[in-house]
């Protein structure tokens, strides 16, 4: 009788105990080597590809596309190849790219997560779960989402539906539960970068002189860790009745990809002088692909939409939990500004932040505005 072995959603780290199974790179029947991958996992950290533990065939899968692993859980079993002694190592997963994802008239028989209560009212309301964006925990369909479901556009025939699954849709996860537990307080500024624009100019030849192309970055991370410093509060986390002030920098910066928005984190920043700093982010942007730990232990993050160069001016940035803010920076753009009685033309950086209003309240968030600003108005203390 051929020995059966279950692989469970391994520890991939930091206390993450779920994650979305967004694709079996093999099929019931398949054969397996050891360390081939076999499904594609995504968490609110990562995308993960895990490996087989032994060769063997795979025999069962015990979750769809689309619904929700959880550690320590059956994934699937793999019928052995002969004995196997002890247990198998843990597997470190890598970071994969997402494929293109599957139209969701091709996952059919992805169940939505609902309570049988949930599950009734939507029989009598006549509405497809699969079709409604659940906000509860592990993105359970809730009374109030089949609500939400009724006000919206009816489908037609012919339109298209996409999966929204992966990165997008554990995004989408993530960014409703912010919304809906944290008070956003949103905060915007003006900053005179004249002085930036004139130093970044000197530091940019320098750079591409060691072969470097220097970007605005490295300032705002810079100025965003010296404004720490004067007001922990902002890198911090609320954990229930407790506020944990992190003693470490570890800054998020939001980066659009084909798979969706991604945050990778520059650590230990409160440690880095400018110029370790403009040599980390160097490094640090051009790492491909991006490995799970590299998306760990974030306590703030920036988001420069400016880069899209689109003309906007102002964001409401939806913040990363658990943290307490983001701040959202515009690219520099010329605009008229009003000094000693006449208009003058000005090259202005436009801040966008957004706090946990339970943390920092409008005279803090002001104070932190304006000390972040005071450091990009005279860049030399960056320095």
């Amino acid at each position: 009788m051929p020995q059966m072995f279950t692989v469970t959603l391994p520890d991939i780290g930091e206390g993450v105990v779920e994650g979305e199974v967004v694709e079996w790179l093999k099929r019931v029947g398949d054969e397996l080597e050891q360390d081939e991958p076999v499904v594609v996992v995504m968490t609110d950290k990562a995308t993960v590809e895990l490996p087989a533990p032994h060769p063997g065939i795979l025999s069962k899968q015990y979750l769809q596309a689309g619904e929700i692993a959880v550690k320590d859980r059956p994934l699937y079993e793999i019928e052995l190849e002969g004995e196997v002694s002890g247990k198998p190592e843990k597997e470190t997963p890598k970071i994969v790219p997402l494929k293109k994802q599957k139209r969701r008239t091709e996952l059919r028989g992805v169940k939505a997560l609902a309570t049988p209560s949930v599950r009734k009212i939507a029989k009598e309301m006549g509405v497809d779960l699969n079709q409604v964006i659940g906000t509860g925990k592990d993105g359970r369909v809730l009374a109030e989402d089949l609500k939400q479901s009724m006000d919206r556009v009816p489908h037609r025939d012919d339109d298209e539906e996409v999966a929204w699954i992966g990165v997008r849709g554990m995004m989408a996860r993530k960014m409703a539960e912010s919304k809906k537990l944290i008070p956003h307080f949103s905060y915007f500024e003006k900053v005179d970068a004249g002085r930036l624009l004139k130093l970044h100019a000197n530091v940019k030849k320098q750079g591409e002189k060691e072969g470097m192309r220097v970007t605005f970055m490295p300032y705002f991370i810079r100025a965003l860790s010296l404004t720490i410093r004067e007001f922990p509060e902002l890198n911090s986390s609320l954990d229930g009745q407790t506020l944990l002030i992190h003693k470490h920098h570890n800054i998020g910066i939001a980066m659009s990809t084909e798979q969706g928005l991604i945050v990778p984190v520059l650590k230990n920043v409160e440690e880095k002088s400018f110029e370790e700093v403009v040599r980390s982010y160097e490094a640090f942007k051009n790492k491909k692909p991006f490995e799970p730990v590299d998306m760990k232990e974030g306590t703030i993050t920036i988001s420069n939409f400016g880069v899209f160069g689109n003309g906007g001016v102002w964001a409401t940035p939806i913040i990363n939990p658990p943290e307490s803010a983001i701040l959202a920076i515009n690219r520099i753009q010329k605009q008229p500004v009003v000094r000693q009685g006449g208009v003058e033309i000005a090259d202005l950086l436009d801040l966008s932040w957004s706090f946990d209003h339970r943390v920092i309240d409008g005279s803090l968030a002001s104070k932190i505005s304006h000390h972040f600003a005071k450091l990009i108005e005279n860049p030399a203390h960056l320095l």
